[in-house]
């Protein structure tokens, strides 16, 4: 008598209590646990309530300043499996991804109006949705969504962008970017937005190019820019949208005219049976970034695949520079940002991994 996303104690050989959890019949993880306490867990929505705030509270104390846009619940990474909110200043997006998860939305958008926010949307995939709808608004009016990260002001397109409308988790990735981005000249491939480019020219660059298969995407890289002071360097074109696809890009650039390059691909792969074929692509395009990218120059490399490990793609990088006979040495090994922190007993919950490289010269 069972039903999926219906709460269910896990016990011991002697009928001990272990933990708590929703139960889906559905998927090969049968049960996700969300308490290890021995009373009885989850049922009210006091107990949901009282775990949401605390969450809430750690993650603001851990806001850099001048950053409104977060990942308020990270799933199992806060003890709250198959919930994602992400915030945009007075704005929540949410994803619901399992049955457990789909039972708590109304005691979700109660408590997230409690708190404050105006708008609340809950995003899915349209094969998920029997109308092939993307977003439901389920509190407030849809506008142009602004918010601020290390006071960097961006829009992001929460009912049709990807995800839930911006990438929050590489915003120290981003920082460090910037850093290293004085007097270079920087490609940001698979640009989406153009967050890299952004940080890239305030930190003082000296020529970026955006690249992204999607104009649309493009087209509020440029809003952004704008947004941020940056209109001069479009018409100047110290800073140029390219809408094309970046495997092409990279294989038919010109060798040596960056200093800086930005990898940072959608997921190749979302499950087990194609990592093999992910792994070609992730060392194809390192490889043509190492060859490529000027003498002494840095690649900024990510996977968001949560099913290429750290040490595999250190490997595929690794293998990369071995065919492309460059010297490169590793300065940084990058992650997500502290909100989007995975707990130790779910290490699949570490998805993104980078490497900040510099190539040295040929073998």
């Amino acid at each position: 008598g069972t039903s999926a996303g219906d709460i269910v104690e896990v016990q011991a050989h002697d009928g001990s209590s272990l933990a708590w959890g929703f139960f889906d019949p559905g998927s090969q993880i049968r049960i996700r646990l969300f308490s290890f306490r021995k009373t009885e867990d989850g049922k009210n929505k006091d107990y949901w309530f009282e775990k949401w705030k605390a969450i809430l509270h750690l993650k603001q104390s851990c806001l850099p300043k001048e950053t409104n846009g977060f990942r308020l619940f990270h799933s199992e990474g806060d003890g709250v499996p198959g919930l994602v909110v992400d915030v945009y200043d007075k704005t929540a997006v949410l994803q619901l991804k399992t049955p457990g998860a789909i039972r708590l939305r109304k005691d979700l958008v109660q408590f997230l109006d409690g708190m404050g926010f105006e708008t609340i949307i809950e995003k899915r995939d349209k094969k998920e949705d029997p109308k092939g709808e993307s977003f439901s608004l389920l509190k407030g009016t849809l506008t142009e969504t602004k918010f601020l990260e290390h006071g960097i002001h961006f829009l992001a397109d929460l009912p049709f962008g990807q995800k839930t409308g911006f990438f929050l988790d590489q915003r120290d990735n981003r920082l460090l970017l910037g850093y290293y981005a004085k007097n270079k000249t920087v490609l940001n491939t698979f640009a989406y937005t153009g967050a890299f480019s952004i940080y890239a020219l305030l930190n003082g660059a000296k020529l970026v190019h955006s690249l992204d298969i999607s104009k649309q995407a493009l087209d509020l890289c440029e809003k952004n820019l704008m947004l941020n002071g940056l209109t001069k360097e479009i018409e100047t074109g110290k800073h140029k949208s390219l809408v094309m696809d970046s495997f092409d890009y990279l294989k038919n650039m010109e060798t040596g005219f960056y200093d800086l390059i930005v990898l940072d691909p959608p997921a190749f792969t979302k499950n087990v049976s194609t990592v093999m074929q992910a792994s070609r692509g992730y060392k194809e395009i390192n490889m043509k970034a190492i060859s490529k990218v000027k003498e002494g120059g840095l690649v900024f490399t990510f996977s968001c695949s949560q099913h290429i490990s750290g040490d595999l793609f250190k490997k595929i990088v690794f293998g990369a520079a071995k065919d492309a006979r460059k010297k490169v040495r590793v300065l940084h090994h990058l992650t997500q940002s502290p909100d989007h922190g995975y707990s130790i007993f779910h290490p699949e919950g570490e998805y993104l991994k980078g490497l900040v490289i510099q190539v040295d010269g040929e073998i």
